[in-house]
């Protein structure tokens, strides 16, 4: 493996880890806010760091600043209450799968912005996933353990795969030109992140439940140190080497990693409607994520 491919690895290893990892504080009664505010504020400070370690950290600040506001505020934020919220009523491999749903919005968002007119196979793909989501509702009673929450949570993992494909739309020009800079993109990064972790800083102040034991504790700073903040540092060195229909290929092994970390740590129950509509909702952004970039690729 070279170091692209190790670095992809690592990355997708990691993001594979905190839907588990989030599933077990929510499930101990830790405040959700409290989480998602401190993990925001610790991946800022891992970027923060790796700025200063490479004598990197002149930021434009106003560079772009409605756009980087409405990224912030819709596919960091947003995204990032929605994500722990799902958290609550929903095991970390199915809010991975809802996650995935993302590429629906970048084809809305292309169509409605862009003008781009939806090709046959997005259509195809964009039933296949309502297909999905459909079939896990239906599987309702074969996720034992699950809170009287179920379809509020599916609601929730919905709108977190919506608002995680706002943020791919939005950034999506502001990062393009900086591909082959990975210095660049963290950077940008730690500019969203900060302005990010400002706004929810109150969620530090006000939440109740707090982490009591020590296994809390490490499970939320592995999360801000390690998903928040190394793992987008090792992606995008990643990106540099791998193509981008490799990166939508390998970027599905999130939801296997979660998978068998929540197997094997979280006692999660397989079922055919999960693994069903799992395949579902995944082929589909797959699909939707590779014909967009090739109907990009011509009208350029």
């Amino acid at each position: 493996m070279n170091k692209s491919g190790l670095y992809a690895f690592l990355a997708l290893f990691l993001w594979g880890i905190h839907g588990p990892a989030g599933r077990y504080l929510a499930q101990n009664d830790v405040d959700m806010f409290f989480v998602f505010s401190a993990r925001l504020w610790i991946g800022t400070l891992v970027f923060f760091i790796y700025l200063l370690i490479k004598k990197n950290n002149h930021i434009h600040w106003l560079d772009n600043w409605k756009k980087v506001l409405l990224i912030s505020g819709i596919g960091i934020i947003a995204n990032t209450i929605l994500f722990h919220l799902t958290l609550i009523y929903l095991p970390g491999t199915l809010v991975m799968i809802l996650e995935n749903l993302s590429p629906i919005f970048v084809l809305f968002a292309s169509v409605i912005w862009l003008k781009i007119k939806p090709t046959f196979t997005e259509i195809l793909a964009l039933l296949l996933s309502f297909s999905g989501i459909v079939l896990i509702v239906l599987g309702k009673g074969s996720f034992p353990d699950l809170s009287e929450g179920f379809y509020f949570g599916i609601f929730l993992g919905i709108l977190t795969g919506l608002t995680f494909g706002a943020y791919i739309f939005f950034s999506a020009d502001l990062v393009k030109p900086l591909k082959d800079e990975p210095i660049r993109i963290i950077r940008f990064l730690f500019k969203i992140f900060l302005i990010s972790s400002i706004l929810c800083t109150p969620f530090l102040f006000i939440s109740k439940r707090l982490p009591s034991q020590s296994l809390q504790w490490f499970w939320l700073i592995e999360m801000g140190v390690f998903q928040s903040g190394l793992a987008y540092l090792f992606w995008n060195y990643a990106l540099v080497h791998i193509k981008a229909n490799t990166a939508s290929i390998l970027f599905l092994l999130t939801i296997l990693f979660s998978t068998v970390n929540e197997i094997v740590f979280m006692n999660l129950q397989l079922n055919r409607y999960l693994i069903s509509g799992g395949l579902l909702i995944s082929v589909a952004g797959y699909w939707i994520t590779t014909s967009l970039k090739r109907t990009k690729l011509k009208n350029q």
